[in-house]
C-alpha cells in the first residue's frame, strides 16, 4: 500500500466498492426471493415511492421532460358514455288513459322548447303523454307530420301532469352522413331501457332526390320499436326509426340529417314571414 500511488489506490477503492455493490446486489436478490410476498410488495412500494420523490411534477415541469401516457379506449366504454348523453332527451310516449295507459313509440327532444320527433305511422291520435328518462310525464300534442319521412312532430306542455317545471336535454344531431362500419347504438324499451349496438351496414339513397337516406344496420328488427332513435357513439342522434325506414329495411333507420334540413325550411320561412 506504501508503494502505492495516489491513482493507484483511488482506482483500488472504486475496484473495491464496485466488488462490494456486487455482492450486496446479489445478496439482496437472494433474500428477496426467499422473503415471504408481502414483504417483496412493501420493498416494491417503498422503492416506487423513492423513485416518485426523486423526480416529482414540478422538476418534470422545469426540466421540460414530457411524460406519455397511453390510454387504451374501449367499444364498451364508449357506448355508456353515449348513452348517458343521449338519455335524458329520450322520452316513451304513451296514450292519455290514465287508468292502462298503452304504449305508442319512442322519441326524441331535439330543441329546447321541447319538440320531439317520433314515428308518425305509430300514432292515430293527435295527443299523447310523454314520459321522460326521470320518470316524470308530459302531456304532448301533435304538431306536424311529414309524409316523405313518416316523421311525426309533437309540442309540449310547459309543465309535467303534476304541475312541475321542465328543463328540457335537446339531443345533438349528427350533420354528417355514416360510413359503412360505423358503431351505432339503438335505444328501445316500452318500460325500462333496452339498447342494442351494431354496425352501419348499407346506406340506401332515395329514388326521390328529395327522399331521405335510409341507414341500414345488422341490429336484429325485434330489438328495434317505431321511433327508436339510433344514436353515434359520441352521443348525437344518426337516425330516427319510423315507417318509410320500415318499408325499405327490416333494420333501417331514416338519416337524421331530414331534421336539419326541416330547421333550415322553418328558418327560411321565418325570414321571409319577417321580410314580409
Amino acid at each position: 500500500m506504501e508503494q502505492l500511488s495516489k491513482s493507484q489506490i483511488v482506482l483500488l477503492t472504486l475496484l473495491v466498492s464496485f466488488v462490494t455493490s456486487i455482492a450486496t446486489g446479489i445478496v439482496t436478490v437472494s433474500l428477496m426471493d426467499q422473503a415471504p410476498p408481502v414483504v417483496a410488495q412493501t420493498v416494491n412500494r417503498i422503492v416506487e415511492r423513492t423513485v416518485e420523490k426523486v423526480t416529482p411534477a414540478s422538476l418534470t415541469a422545469a426540466t421540460g421532460i414530457i411524460q406519455e401516457k397511453t390510454i387504451i379506449v374501449k367499444e364498451a366504454d364508449l357506448i355508456s358514455q353515449a348513452l348517458a348523453r343521449a338519455n335524458p332527451s329520450v322520452v316513451r310516449i304513451f296514450t292519455t288513459s290514465s287508468s292502462s295507459p298503452a304504449f305508442l313509440g319512442m322519441g326524441i327532444v331535439i330543441d329546447a322548447a321541447g319538440t320531439i320527433v317520433s314515428d308518425s305511422n305509430a300514432f292515430d291520435t293527435d295527443v299523447g303523454i310523454a314520459e321522460l328518462a326521470d320518470g316524470s310525464r308530459v302531456r304532448v300534442s301533435l304538431a306536424s307530420r311529414n309524409a316523405t319521412t313518416s316523421i311525426a312532430f309533437f309540442d309540449s306542455a310547459t309543465t309535467t301532469t303534476d304541475g312541475k317545471s321542465i328543463t328540457w336535454s335537446p339531443i345533438a344531431i349528427e350533420g354528417t352522413h355514416p360510413t359503412l362500419g360505423t358503431t351505432i347504438i339503438a335505444l328501445a324499451g316500452k318500460t325500462v331501457a333496452r339498447i342494442a349496438s351494431g354496425i352501419v351496414t348499407t346506406l340506401i339513397s332515395s329514388s326521390d332526390k328529395e327522399g331521405p337516406q335510409i341507414i341500414d344496420t345488422d341490429i336484429p328488427a325485434d330489438s328495434i320499436l317505431a321511433g327508436s332513435p339510433l344514436i353515434t357513439t359520441e352521443g348525437n342522434l344518426l337516425g330516427l326509426r319510423t315507417g318509410v325506414a320500415r318499408l325499405v329495411s327490416p333494420s333501417g333507420f331514416i338519416s337524421a340529417s331530414v331534421l336539419i334540413q326541416e330547421e333550415e325550411k322553418k328558418e327560411e320561412e321565418t325570414k321571409k314571414q319577417e321580410g314580409a
